[in-house]
């Protein structure tokens, strides 16, 4: 048995004291978490997503219980899908409750998800309910004035979130998981445990439902949190934690892919539907960044990619309902597909006659342009038709207007773009824009007043 030491005292700590001080640290951790993501954004008013669970309840108790001390405007807004029957509207009515005995505004949103679904067909009712509910956090963080719309994911969502993309196939960016702030959501809780938010929900004496639909496996990110991570945990413990600090790790290695991709994209993009996807060194991921904003995903960037090499192969990838992209020659290019063209227009301007003018029309050489006696009444704007013929300046007979856009080597966004300006006394076509004007209809210097014609997208 071992002795005490003369002139000392055995240390005595109760254990109510010792729960009081845990509790502190909980508060501080997570309120200090939430108040530096605030801060570092600049926020002053958020809508917070609440639906009754442990999360949520406890992102809108610390931003409610910090909001005097930032000077936050604080909302809340609850979504009831009624998917789980009576379930379903004890988590509103807790919701309903919590928020007027913490007095913040309450946005009530009921939604039927069946009839969103049969007028969306092919997308799933995790995606519906998505949407449905974004859609309104918008609306009502654009009508209330509202900095950021806040919700409640956590750590343990973004290691989920990056192992459903590992498995999607996704690159970088989908490896570094959820942003913390993109300037319309903010994610105050990232960088904390489920775990912790539990310990700050007891150390406040604040309640919270469990949804029953996250008791099951049934949809994909249930699986990955309740049997997916168990299993990586014993089979190596404290994988959880290792995987928060690799997806730290990928958040910081991806912005620096990222201006990379970014870089590259600016190079050989010349505008937003023309990729020069024969440059050297082009990269996979600047080809997918290309094709995103028009419906493109990582498995059409890999075959687009694995096309550039291969003399027959696939060389039209439909993107979405509105858009596909195309290789012609030496470019990517973007198409609509199953909407109608832009339509090219011509802007028309009187201009004096001068000496200088009949020299700059003399020299011009552009064919984007055209110089006439007539205005505008005078001509027809319309596409090109088979059997089109004009008679070029500078050329003897006819042309095929058909062979002049052939010869022009355009590509098929090019030639849908292409118009001829007809003559309506005779029919006789002055301009095919872009490529080439008649004999006809050329000004004098002895005309006062000309116009210039100019083709606009």
């Amino acid at each position: 048995m071992t002795k005490k030491k003369e002139g000392t005292h055995a240390s005595c700590v109760h254990p109510h004291n010792d729960s009081m001080m845990n509790d502190k640290k909980s508060i501080k951790r997570i309120e200090g978490h939430v108040a530096e993501a605030f801060e570092s954004s600049g926020v002053r008013s958020l809508l917070v997503a609440v639906s009754g669970g442990a999360d949520s309840v406890a992102l809108l108790c610390a931003c409610a219980r910090m909001a005097p001390r930032l000077g936050l405007r604080v909302e809340a807004a609850n979504c009831n899908f009624h998917l789980r029957g009576s379930e379903s509207d004890r988590d509103s009515s807790f919701t309903a409750d919590l928020c007027q005995r913490l007095g913040i505004k309450l946005h009530k949103l009921d939604y039927n998800v069946d009839a969103y679904l049969n007028e969306h067909p092919g997308i799933s009712t995790e995606m519906a309910c998505r949407e449905l509910r974004y859609a309104d956090f918008f609306r009502i963080a654009k009508v209330r004035d509202l900095d950021r719309i806040a919700v409640a994911h956590n750590s343990d969502d973004d290691i989920e979130t990056m192992l459903l993309n590992m498995l999607r196939g996704s690159g970088s960016r989908g490896l570094r998981g959820m942003e913390q702030d993109n300037g319309k959501v903010i994610r105050p809780l990232l960088g904390i445990s489920r775990i912790e938010i539990e310990e700050y929900l007891k150390a406040i004496g604040r309640d919270f439902i469990t949804d029953s639909s996250n008791l099951t496996s049934d949809y994909r990110r249930n699986f990955i949190r309740r049997e997916v991570v168990p299993m990586l945990e014993s089979r190596w413990p404290g994988a959880r934690k290792s995987l928060a600090r690799t997806l730290g790790i990928l958040k910081e290695e991806a912005d620096i892919i990222e201006a990379y991709y970014r870089r590259q994209l600016s190079e050989i993009a010349p505008d937003s539907s023309t990729l020069l996807v024969y440059e050297e060194g082009v990269a996979k991921g600047t080809i997918l960044r290309f094709i995103e904003p028009f419906g493109g995903n990582p498995s059409v960037a890999d075959d687009i990619f694995e096309s550039l090499d291969k003399e027959f192969c696939e060389r039209r990838w439909i993107l979405s309902d509105k858009y596909e992209a195309q290789l012609e020659r030496d470019k990517l290019v973007i198409a609509g597909s199953n909407i109608p063209d832009s339509e090219p227009a011509v802007s028309w301007e009187k201009i004096r006659m001068g000496p200088e003018l009949m020299d700059k029309i003399k020299n011009n050489r552009s064919h984007n342009v055209i110089y006439l006696p007539n205005d505008e009444s005078a001509y027809e704007l319309r596409r090109p038709e088979i059997g089109d013929k004009m008679e070029p300046l500078g050329m003897r007979g006819k042309r095929l207007v058909s062979d002049i856009i052939s010869d022009a080597r355009l590509d098929r966004s090019q030639k849908q773009d292409i118009r001829v300006l007809v003559r309506k006394t005779d029919n006789k076509i002055i301009w095919v824009t872009t490529l080439k004007r008649s004999r006809h209809d050329l000004v004098s210097p002895d005309t006062d007043f000309i116009y210039k014609a100019e083709i606009t997208p």
